[in-house]
C-alpha cells in the first residue's frame, strides 16, 4: 500500500516538474514550486524521514513560496523576455547529464527497506541501544538530530537564517513598489 502511495506520488511529481517546464506565467511558477515542495515533503514523510519532510514542508513549501510571492512585487513580468532556442538548449544539455549522473547514482543504493543495508545494520542499532543510555533522550530521533549530530544540525539552521537574512537584505535596498 504505502509503495504504491509512494509511486504515485513520484508520478505526481515528475508531472509537476514536466509542468514547471512549461509553464511562463510566474504566479503559476511559485504555485507549482510550492505543489512540488509539498508532495516532496509527503514523500519524505511516506519514507519514514519525519524531521527532513518537517524542514521540506517548513523550508520549501512555506517559507520559500512565502519569499517568491514577496519577489514577486519587485517583478514585472512584461519585462521579462525568453532566451533563445540555442541558449536554453545549451542550458537543458549539463541539467539532463546531471540528472542523468543522479539517475545512475540512485542505482547504486541499497533497496528501499532493506534490511541488510549498512544504516540498518551498523549506524541504527548502535543509535537505537545507546540514545537513553548516552543521551537520556527517549526519543531516538530527538536523540539523533540534537545530541548525535547536534553540530550538524546547528550548522544547517545557521544556513536557513543566513538565507533568510540574506533575502530581506536584498528586499530591503530595493524600492517599494507603487500600489
Amino acid at each position: 500500500m504505502i509503495f504504491a502511495f509512494a509511486h504515485i506520488l513520484t508520478v505526481l511529481i515528475a508531472i509537476t516538474a514536466l509542468a514547471l517546464i512549461w509553464v511562463r506565467n510566474l504566479f503559476a511558477v511559485v504555485m507549482l514550486l510550492s505543489v512540488y515542495s509539498a508532495l516532496l515533503a509527503v514523500i519524505f514523510a511516506v519514507m519514514g524521514s519525519v524531521d527532513v519532510a518537517f524542514m521540506e514542508a517548513v523550508v520549501g513549501t512555506s517559507m520559500s513560496t512565502i519569499f517568491f510571492m514577496g519577489l514577486m512585487w519587485w517583478v514585472n513580468p512584461d519585462e521579462l523576455s525568453l532566451h533563445s532556442g540555442r541558449r536554453r538548449l545549451l542550458a537543458i544539455l549539463p541539467a539532463a547529464g546531471f540528472g542523468g549522473i543522479l539517475v545512475y547514482g540512485v542505482n547504486a543504493l541499497p533497496a528501499y527497506g532493506d534490511p541488510t543495508a549498512p544504516a540498518h545494520v551498523h549506524v541504527s542499532p548502535v543509535y537505537a541501544a545507546g540514545s537513553m543510555a548516552d543521551m537520556a533522550t527517549p526519543n531516538v530521533v530527538t536523540a539523533v538530530l540534537a545530541d548525535y549530530r547536534g553540530f550538524d544540525t546547528m550548522i544547517e539552521s545557521a544556513v536557513v537564517v543566513a538565507a533568510v537574512l540574506g533575502c530581506l537584505l536584498v528586499l530591503k535596498y530595493r524600492d517599494a513598489p507603487a500600489v
